[in-house]
């Protein structure tokens, strides 16, 4: 293929409305192509707005780049083009959409004579992010019995250990997290923070599902910071929050209020105020509750500033 497909998104949550706000992780990744000039001007300028997260512009660069490719039939461009054009439409929760520009891409890149594992996989995330649970199922079976490589097998089985956790099949899922720690400990190089992210996250689902709070906590902190590295920052607000409902639940309501501070303050310079706004609502709670003044003062800062509508 001409461009690098890259099928790696994160923010596959237990709780569907709070993962949905971002769930690509690393987008389409242009490996500096040959062939056409207006699918490449685009699809570099689709990328750089992508990167940024103004997904609605990449999502209009990535149709031009796609427009282009159908109208010369080169099948090699026009598959990366359908499935970055994907990964834009994710970002704007617009997954019937996404899932009808895979379908068009995996076409394409049989017409190309392509490998389309990486499209089966992204297809899977989509229709789990669809709550079509059994699709999701059957398409991660796909990907796990395939000769993909072994960062897919093991997104594959990581999505697949969140829908045993959504179902309540916790033995289930606890049995998929051991053949998922079983892989990395098997693994020559370690993984990338994207997908480490993605562990630890399963991992504190399950502790949170066995009532082990403290636990779930920690490995939410550590999704948090691998999320950052990652540069996947709105699914690490969304990961802070997680951690500071775990921490609440804990007892450990001084770390809750951090927790959900962090959270506002990273999603509301992502401009989603509405989330941002319930965050820093809770850590004022959690603040005025643990008598953390400190705290309470900077989360009643914070949501006036988002009340004037951002942060400084």
């Amino acid at each position: 293929m001409t461009f690098q497909r890259d099928a790696v998104i994160g923010g596959l949550s237990a709780i569907l409305l709070s993962l949905c706000t971002a769930c690509a992780g690393p987008g389409p990744q242009p490996s500096e192509p040959t062939g056409d000039t207006l699918v490449l001007q685009a699809s570099s300028a689709a990328r750089l707005a992508y990167d940024l997260g103004n997904y609605s512009q990449a999502q209009t660069l990535y149709r031009r780049a796609l427009v282009r490719a159908q109208a010369i039939n080169d099948a090699d461009l026009a598959a990366d083009a359908a499935y970055n054009l994907a990964m834009s439409e994710i970002g704007l929760q617009h997954y019937e959409v996404a899932d009808q520009l895979l379908r068009q891409s995996e076409y394409d890149a049989i017409r190309a004579s392509s490998d389309t594992i990486d499209i089966r996989l992204l297809r899977a995330k989509v229709a789990y992010l669809r709550e079509r649970l059994p699709e999701a199922i059957a398409l991660a079976n796909q990907v796990i019995a395939s000769k993909a490589p072994r960062n897919m097998h093991l997104q594959a089985k990581i999505l697949r250990g969140q829908i045993f956790c959504d179902t309540g099949e916790l033995p289930s899922a606890k049995s998929e997290l051991q053949s998922i720690e079983g892989l990395v400990a098997s693994a020559k190089s370690d993984f990338a923070p994207s997908i480490r992210a993605d562990i630890n996250k399963l991992r504190g689902i399950i502790a949170r599902l066995d009532g082990n709070m403290v636990v779930a906590a920690r490995f939410f902190d550590a999704e948090s910071e691998l999320l950052r590295t990652a540069h996947r920052y709105r699914d690490m607000g969304n990961a802070f929050a997680r951690a500071a409902r775990a921490h609440l639940s804990a007892g450990n309501t001084a770390l809750a209020a951090d927790r959900f501070f962090l959270a506002a303050r990273s999603l509301a310079g992502l401009g989603d105020l509405g989330s941002a706004k319930v965050f820093a609502e809770s850590s004022l709670t959690a603040a005025a509750n643990a008598g953390d003044d400190d705290a309470h003062a900077r989360a009643q800062m914070l949501l006036e500033e988002i009340a004037k509508g951002g942060v400084p």
